[in-house]
């Protein structure tokens, strides 16, 4: 009778101490998913196996996370399961790196650098216990073979830095996401921007500066729906102006090729800007290197790429806020305002409560983007 086979998903990388969930997919510590076994034969094959995960220095790794599919069982994910599970991938990326960047730009320290997506590789692997036989895929080429004990995993070297820890209430927000009573066209359009937002973030060379700003202004277009339209650099800065701007933001008027004055926020004129740097990218220009870098009147080291992160997050997040996924004490305190001062139109405190609460009155002071002394 042929033994049974099975399939382990992992991130041999991360590091994180504790169990947690996303979605349908479970994130466990390798120590405490050991425990947990009680095939002696699997966990005897794995532990042999993720002894080829090293560190920098040669010496097996002790931050391998585990992941599956509801029930830790190695089953063969189905095509929709492994979806599943890149999604919640790319959400632990995003809610890792985000709150990081804004970390340290609210804190004006270049040195609080996020960790890079390097630091989130997936590796999903077949075995079956007591076969030593591996086979290493790299892309589309599968390379065969060797056996385990013969070669090693080193851990990348471009993995950024070490101030970023996930989240835990933006995670739940997303958890929401995968709740079969969402919206599938907002699910869809969020996770796919995810995954564009996880791509941007990679720190080895084999990427440009130039590429990530594409990747991030595609991020963009997913996530706010944007249409075909002739001037999508307006049309995007409108809508930015529309989600995020309010009245204690400085404005700015200037003119366009045609002549025509348009008056906008200074955090809508950064996204028509940025946009604009991207048409040139996709277009062939050539963009001067002084382009990159962000003229921010508080923090001297800002680029434009970072800046999107910032606001990336900030539309992000408005988007589980406004589908109920986060802010539950955003809504709540807001009621309580609402019964002490019935005079006042209802619902005029959320939008104050939701910058304060969710923390975009921070981001927007550092950037000096607000008023002096509004917020």
């Amino acid at each position: 009778m042929e033994e049974k086979k099975y399939q382990a998903s992992f991130l041999p990388w991360v590091g994180i101490e504790n169990k947690f969930q996303i979605g349908p997919i479970k994130f466990t510590p390798l120590n405490k998913a050991f425990e947990k076994i009680e095939d002696s034969s699997i966990k005897e094959h794995l532990a042999k196996f993720f002894e080829s995960y090293v560190d920098h220095q040669g010496k097996p790794v002790e931050t391998i996370l585990l992941c599956s599919y509801l029930n830790m069982d190695f089953h063969y994910l189905t095509e929709e399961e492994y979806n599943e599970l890149m999604n919640a991938v790319n959400i632990l990326v995003f809610c890792t790196i985000a709150p990081a960047i804004k970390r340290a730009v609210c804190a004006d320290n270049r040195s609080m650098g996020p960790p890079s997506t390097e630091i989130f590789q997936l590796i999903t692997q077949n075995f079956q216990p007591g076969i030593n036989h591996i086979a290493v895929q790299a892309g589309s080429s599968i390379s065969g073979g060797w056996e385990i004990g013969e070669i090693t995993f080193s851990k990348p070297w471009a993995t950024g830095g070490s101030f970023g820890t996930p989240d835990k209430e933006l995670i739940q927000g997303f958890c929401k996401v995968f709740d079969a009573k969402f919206s599938n066209d907002v699910r869809e359009r969020v996770f796919r921007s995810l995954e564009w937002f996880r791509m941007s973030h990679v720190e080895n060379y084999e990427v440009s500066m130039l590429s990530k700003i594409v990747m991030m202004a595609t991020a963009f277009e997913i996530l706010l729906q944007v249409p075909n339209t002739p001037n999508k650099k307006q049309w995007i800065a409108e809508e930015i102006e529309k989600r995020i701007s309010n009245s204690y933001f400085l404005k700015e008027t200037r003119k366009d090729p045609k002549g025509n004055n348009h008056t906008y926020s200074r955090v809508a004129w950064w996204s028509w800007d940025f946009y604009k740097i991207r048409n040139s990218i996709v277009h062939g220009d050539y963009v001067k290197p002084e382009c990159i870098q962000y003229c921010s009147p508080n923090i001297k080291w800002l680029t434009h790429l970072i800046v999107a992160d910032l606001v990336f997050w900030e539309c992000a997040k408005r988007e589980l806020f406004n589908h109920r996924c986060i802010g539950d004490n955003v809504y709540s305190c807001a009621k309580e305002w609402d019964k002490a001062y019935p005079k006042e139109p209802q619902g005029t405190s959320i939008e104050p409560l939701a910058r304060l609460f969710l923390g975009f009155d921070d981001v927007h002071k550092s950037l000096g983007w607000i008023k002096e002394n509004e917020v």
